[in-house]
């Protein structure tokens, strides 16, 4: 059992050095709305869209920029054509100027024409969005989370048993977010959505395995049991709870999908983290340790009935 333990802990080590070794290399890919970016609107007004986005194409392909994002929007005057894009170069105020003048005359629009259908716009730099409160917000409500989670569990079990669950959360959020960092996904002003659901997962999943492994040690017909027959018979009990779970979590995901694609694969990624170690890893430690003190008490039990009788 302790060469398997090695096995089964070795996936996640490795998924955690590999993280933390992009983090301090390459770091996050942040999105454009974390890193910065420049814009350009562009009104199509009687050209087709296609046309319209071949006429930017060739005025921004010998440009030193790299075009980060294409998006179609409708204002109350027709189609507008928005371009992201980012540049090394340090002042931008003249290729700003030469991409809209190149732009004005590309589509044969008047430069001080009041028409609004006819319009260019370039916004310049968009500084990125500051993510310092909503990291904040998001871990101050797992702090809250786990503090429940602890005194639940203190109160029932053991205080032993509560530091258990609080490091199965935190190591589950560490490995959804180095599962993040290792696939390189776009991190967006959505990913203290990824964060929070990951931890409550976690707490889901861990808290009520965790019941259902301590409830089966105290059955009488697993009192003799093995450590890994006492996890396999809870496995087996909890199949339908984890299938329902399941279901519902790939319900909320896949309809998160649909708002923000990046934030609800890291959901994903952490969902599946917390099933390994609920499931595969930690029931190991938790089982053993639990086990020990059954046995624990057991003999100190007969001890003091041998003594009586003396």
């Amino acid at each position: 059992m302790k060469s398997n333990f090695w096995l089964r802990i070795l996936a996640p080590v490795l998924v955690l050095i590999l993280g933390i070794v992009l983090f301090f290399t390459v770091g996050f890919n942040k999105s454009l709305e974390l890193s910065g970016y420049h814009l350009i609107e562009v009104n199509t007004g009687n050209y087709e869209i296609s046309e319209a986005l071949n006429k930017i194409d060739e005025v921004l392909k010998d440009k030193d920029l790299s075009v980060r994002e294409y998006s179609l929007e409708k204002d109350d005057y027709g189609d507008v054509i928005a371009v992201k894009f980012t540049t090394k170069i340090e002042n931008t105020d003249s290729l700003e100027q030469n991409i809209k003048n190149e732009l004005i005359e590309s589509f044969g629009y008047d430069q001080d024409s009041l028409l609004e259908q006819t319009y260019i716009k370039v916004s310049g730099y968009i500084e990125p969005q500051n993510m310092t409160m909503t990291f904040a917000g998001c871990g101050l409500a797992i702090l809250v989370g786990l503090v429940g989670i602890f005194v639940y569990i203190a109160l029932r079990h053991s205080v032993a048993n509560a530091f258990s669950i609080v490091l199965s959360v935190i190591l589950d959020t560490l490995l959804m977010i180095s599962l993040t960092l290792i696939c390189r996904l776009p991190i967006t002003t959505h990913f203290g959505i990824a964060i929070v659901a990951t931890a409550i997962f976690s707490i889901v999943l861990n808290t009520l395995f965790y019941s259902k492994l301590v409830d089966n040690s105290k059955e009488e017909a697993l009192l003799k049991a093995s450590n890994e027959e006492v996890i396999k018979s809870t496995q087996q009990n909890f199949a339908h709870s984890l299938i329902l779970i399941t279901l519902t979590s790939l319900v909320a995901i896949g309809a998160f999908a649909f708002y923000n694609l990046s934030s609800s694969i890291s959901i994903a990624l952490g969902f599946i983290a917390c099933v390994y170690t609920s499931q595969i890893l930690v029931p190991h430690l938790w089982a053993m340790a639990y086990r020990r003190r059954i046995k624990v008490k057991k003999d100190n039990k007969s001890e003091n009935k041998e003594e009586v009788k003396e």
